[in-house]
């Protein structure tokens, strides 16, 4: 049986077990915190507008409030996606086209359509 603790504390206070608090630039992760805002009023507005049911709702805003936990504690690393420009040609990352064919071939077990 596993024992919980359902005291409520803020990120960071000397009796949390959560994770540690790590120090960050505020203002990132005020920003952060603001991206998840607009998610959330993003998702709010999708179950008004019906695109998503209550189920999908509060598991998405769990999820959101979850991050915010983590972001609040500092215990993050940003990843930054390469853009396109930056990235180069896709055969000096490692993706060689013919290779990629070969292998879908095999796993579909048929010809792909040349």
């Amino acid at each position: 049986m596993v024992d919980v603790d359902d005291e409520r504390r803020a990120p960071g206070d000397a009796t949390d077990d959560g994770p540690e608090t790590v120090t960050k630039d505020p203002a990132e992760q005020e920003a952060l915190a603001r991206d998840l805002g607009e998610e959330l009023t993003d998702l709010f507005a999708r179950y008004v507008r019906a695109e998503i049911d209550f189920a999908d709702l509060s598991f998405l805003t769990y999820e959101t409030l979850q991050d915010l936990y983590v972001i609040a504690s500092g215990a993050y690393e940003l990843e930054y996606e390469e853009d396109e420009e930056e990235g180069g040609d896709d055969e000096e990352n490692g993706y060689d086209a013919a290779e990629a064919t070969e292998q879908q071939e095999n796993l579909a077990q048929e010809p792909a359509g040349r």
